[in-house]
């Protein structure tokens, strides 16, 4: 056998072991890549895109069911509440400045955010009573990652911030966490099991909740809206949708933001109460849970809001 022969018959031995080193080397950076993440149960593509008749595109949560208990994971985001009137006080009107910043603080601008159940931004801002619940979307003030949105506290104390963000570039859903001080008196924190609950003339019932719950497991919760003496509603469109809901831990350690399990709504559609509004359930920690339901009726946004307990 000739020296080249040799030589080419060594090459074709080590290029198996060479290709193998590469893969291996390849998994394990994929492998602390994926560790790197933040671990949610919404962290790879959540969302789906859907594409509007007028071409816009927007992505949409698909059966959302997990809580995000914010004490175990950690977002590269960061994100600075200011008052335009210094402090807030219970019962005033606020204008709040939001600030948001890449872990490097770098600005994160509206054109970069992807639009989620019709906005760009979800905020919500919970007092530490578990009674004042506000929902609210920011409106941008230039590309300079500030925002700003109105809000009145009904009660005192230190109302916990979540800011809900999905950027265009990852598609994964980020979250940004703060506090707001307001004076004024707190509200006493108590839970009882509570299924139904009547606000502003309008009846919400939560069904299909089992008596005894444990953690990890998914439930369908159904939903259904009517006015108090039993008469049908009409639930308008809210977030592009029928509904929805929010519930938040006896710690505020975190909330799990809750979509309808059927198709979005059309633009401008209305539906009866009947509609199947479906909700999945999951938890990772047991205790009290107060889950708040959003609809919109001739107009006006409502809250009804329930407690259950999970084993």
């Amino acid at each position: 056998m000739s020296t080249l022969q040799l030589e080419q018959s060594r090459l074709d031995k080590r290029l198996p072991i060479v290709s193998i080193c590469m893969l291996t080397m390849l998994f394990v950076a994929t492998y602390f890549v994926l560790r790197a993440l933040p671990d949610a149960q919404c962290g790879f593509l959540h969302y789906e895109e859907i594409v509007h008749p007028d071409g816009t595109i927007e992505f949409c949560a698909t059966n959302h069911a997990g809580f995000l208990d914010l004490t175990r994971l950690k977002y590269p985001v960061e994100m600075e509440l200011t008052l335009e009137n210094e402090s807030a006080v219970q019962g005033s009107g606020q204008t709040v400045m939001l600030e948001l910043l890449t872990s490097g603080g770098t600005p994160i601008a509206p054109y970069e955010l992807a639009v989620t159940h019709t906005k760009k931004m979800h905020v919500m801002v919970i007092d530490p009573s578990l009674q004042d619940y506000h929902h609210v979307h920011p409106r941008a003030d230039g590309i300079n990652g500030q925002y700003t949105f109105e809000f009145t506290p009904n009660r005192g104390g230190a109302y916990q911030v979540f800011t809900e963000i999905v950027p265009l570039r990852t598609r994964r859903q980020i979250i940004a966490t703060g506090t707001i001080e307001v004076a004024g008196t707190s509200g006493t924190m108590a839970f009882e099991r509570q299924t139904s609950s009547v606000v502003n003339g309008l009846r919400f019932d939560l069904g299909n909740v089992p008596k005894e719950m444990r953690t990890g497991v998914d439930y369908r919760f159904h939903l259904d809206v009517a006015a108090v003496d039993g008469s049908s509603v009409v639930l308008e469109e809210v977030m592009g949708a029928s509904g929805h809901m929010v519930a938040f831990d006896q710690a505020r350690k975190g909330f799990a933001h809750m979509h309808p399990m059927d198709s979005v709504l059309s633009s401008g559609a209305g539906t009866e109460n009947e509609a199947d509004l479906a909700f999945l359930f999951n938890v990772p920690n047991p205790g009290w849970y107060r889950v708040f339901a959003q609809v919109k009726v001739s107009g006006r946004e409502m809250f009804g809001h329930f407690d259950v307990e999970v084993q």
